[in-house]
């Protein structure tokens, strides 16, 4: 009978296995497809499930050998469930070289075990992905770096470099750090009245998208949306809003809505914009009743 670590923690994945399908934001804007690295080069995940300072502790050791791992021809990332912008910040604040990918609602995480059943977040769990594209590692922790310089330097098939100078502690702010400069403005907030500019032109390939629960939405609503679909069941549902593009999400809030924008951007996405104040603060007409 399984215990109840089982019922809401996954075992990892198992060596040899298929990698899941991976699409995700990094830090700086940029669209990271794990299939691009296929026949290419390695990737080592390494998802995090906080941002506190002994995860920045091991990161940074981490990151004082990624020219070794590179060395290897494998790719580094971390990934975790906060917004690019929050990640930018930290990445900096900690003085790292490897990039942060944004895994909304934690469902890369889900697709390699490395989240709990129930919450949508990640866990303190590496992951290496081969050329060939199957998983050859999969564990939980953040294991010594030196260890997982072996387990790739055994993927690739031949020795690392020798180790490099242990790791200076950067201050915050220090302007020495190198950073990729600003996020690109993938998402962009807009009031209500904004929103309905862009709904209402001629021939508007805008869609207006609410991400409410259905008791929310039955209550009060715009007559311009087009889609109903709570936020969590977006990752599951979003090719039913026929389009990748010009898309306009709303909620209660504000914050369901941006973290849908945010999600549908980590898969490519353009010309995505968020209502800020969401319902509670819109300017047009509402309606009501059974959807």
């Amino acid at each position: 009978m399984p215990s109840l670590v089982d019922l809401v923690r996954w075992k990892p994945r198992a060596s040899g296995t298929p990698a899941t399908g991976l699409s995700l934001t990094a830090d700086d804007g940029t669209w990271i497809k794990l299939p691009d690295f296929k026949d290419h080069l390695h990737v080592l995940l390494v998802f995090f499930q906080s941002l506190d300072e002994p995860t920045a502790t091991w990161a940074r050791r981490l990151d004082a050998q990624r020219a070794r791992f590179e060395s290897l021809d494998c790719a580094v990332f971390g990934v975790n469930t906060s917004r690019t912008d929050a990640l930018r910040a930290w990445r900096q604040e900690v003085g790292l070289e490897f990039f942060l990918l944004y895994d909304p609602f934690a469902m890369a995480a889900r697709g390699y075990r490395a989240s709990g059943r129930v919450l949508p977040r990640c866990r303190d769990q590496v992951v290496i992905i081969g050329k060939d594209g199957n998983v050859k590692l999969s564990e939980r922790g953040l294991p010594d770096v030196e260890r997982l310089i072996d387990l790739v330097s055994g993927v690739e098939g031949r020795a690392a470099p020798p180790p490099v100078a242990p790791v200076v502690e950067h201050p915050v702010g220090d302007t020495n750090l190198r950073t990729p400069g600003a996020m690109p403005a993938a998402v962009k907030d807009v009031d209500s009245k904004e929103a309905m500019t862009l709904l209402e032109e001629a021939d508007s390939p805008f869609i207006l998208v609410d991400v409410r629960t259905r008791g929310e939405v039955e209550r009060e609503r715009s007559g311009l949306a087009r889609h109903f679909i709570p936020v969590d069941e977006l990752p599951h549902r979003y090719a039913e809003l026929g389009q990748t593009t010009h898309i306009v999400f709303v909620c209660q809030g504000g914050g369901r809505s941006a973290a849908a924008a945010e999600f549908m951007t980590s898969i490519g996405a353009s010309h995505v914009y968020n209502v800020i104040g969401g319902m509670t603060d819109w300017q047009g007409p509402k309606i009501s009743g059974p959807l």
